[in-house]
C-alpha cells in the first residue's frame, strides 16, 4: 500500500485541464490524506478549438488555473514554457528545452522540489504536445548518482478523455488503479466546471458525464465506485 499522507507528487500537465481531467481526483486524494501536490503547466496559449466560442485565449486559461488551483488545494503551481511560441508546438521545439524546463528550469522542477511521485501524460496520446511530454519526462528522469540528482522512486501516465483514440494497434492494461471516494469524485467534478473554456456537452467525453462515465469503468474494474487509472512506467521500492 502507498501512504498518500507521505507522498510529495508532481502532476506534470501539458496543457491545462489535463491535471484535472487525468488526476483530480488522486489530486484531491492525496491532499485529503496529508500529501503535498504541485503541479508544472507545460504550456499554455490562445488557441481555437472544437466550441460555441471556437477559440479560448491564454488569459482565459490562466484565470482558470488559478481557481482550480485555489479549489483543489495545490501547494504550488507553475507555467513552465507560456505563450503561443510553445503552445500545441511542442514537438517542434528542442526536446532539450523541454527536459530541461522539466529537469532545473521551471520553480517545480525535479532537482527543487524532489517529489517522490510523477505523474504526467502517455506516449500513445494522439496530441503532439502530450507526446512531446512524455518523452522529455522519462529523459528527465533517468537515474543519475544520488548525490548529483534526486532520484523520482514512482512515475506513471495518466488516463486522458479521449486515450482510446490512438495509433497504436493495442494498449497495456492499466497496472495501477486509486479509488475514489465520493468526496475525491465530486472534488474533481467541481474542479472540472471551473474549466468552462474547456468543458464540452454531455455528448463528448470531455464532459462531466463523460468523466463520471469513466470513473465508473474505471471503478468496476478494481472493486469501487469509482476510480481513476494510471499505467506504472517505474516503481522502485527503497
Amino acid at each position: 500500500m502507498i501512504d498518500l499522507s507521505k507522498v510529495r507528487a508532481l502532476v506534470i500537465a501539458p496543457h491545462p485541464d489535463d491535471e484535472v481531467f487525468g488526476c483530480g481526483g488522486i489530486i484531491h486524494r492525496i491532499k485529503r490524506e496529508g500529501g503535498k501536490v504541485y503541479v508544472m503547466y507545460v504550456t499554455v496559449g490562445t488557441a481555437k478549438d472544437f466550441s460555441d466560442k471556437g477559440i479560448s485565449t491564454a488569459d482565459e486559461r490562466i484565470s482558470e488555473i488559478e481557481k482550480v488551483a485555489d479549489y483543489l488545494d495545490f501547494d504550488d503551481f507553475d507555467i513552465a514554457l507560456s505563450g503561443d511560441k510553445y503552445h500545441l508546438k511542442l514537438d517542434a521545439i528542442p526536446q532539450g528545452e523541454l527536459v530541461h524546463a522539466i529537469e532545473r528550469g521551471s520553480k517545480l522542477a525535479l532537482h527543487i522540489i524532489e517529489p517522490n511521485l510523477v505523474l504526467t501524460t502517455s506516449n500513445h496520446d494522439y496530441n503532439q504536445d502530450h507526446r512531446a511530454v512524455f518523452k522529455a519526462t522519462v529523459t528527465a528522469l533517468r537515474p543519475a548518482s544520488l548525490k548529483q540528482k534526486s532520484y523520482q522512486s514512482m512515475l506513471a501516465t495518466y488516463e486522458l478523455p479521449y486515450h482510446a483514440w490512438n495509433t497504436a494497434e493495442t494498449l497495456s492494461s492499466s497496472s495501477l488503479y486509486v479509488k475514489l471516494e465520493e468526496a475525491d469524485l465530486s472534488a474533481k467534478i467541481e474542479a472540472l466546471k471551473l474549466y468552462q473554456s474547456q468543458l464540452k456537452q454531455a455528448d463528448s467525453p470531455l464532459s462531466v458525464h463523460g468523466v463520471k462515465t469513466m470513473a465508473s469503468y474505471r471503478g468496476l474494474q478494481c472493486g469501487a465506485m469509482a476510480a481513476e487509472t494510471f499505467w506504472l512506467k517505474r516503481l522502485a521500492i527503497l
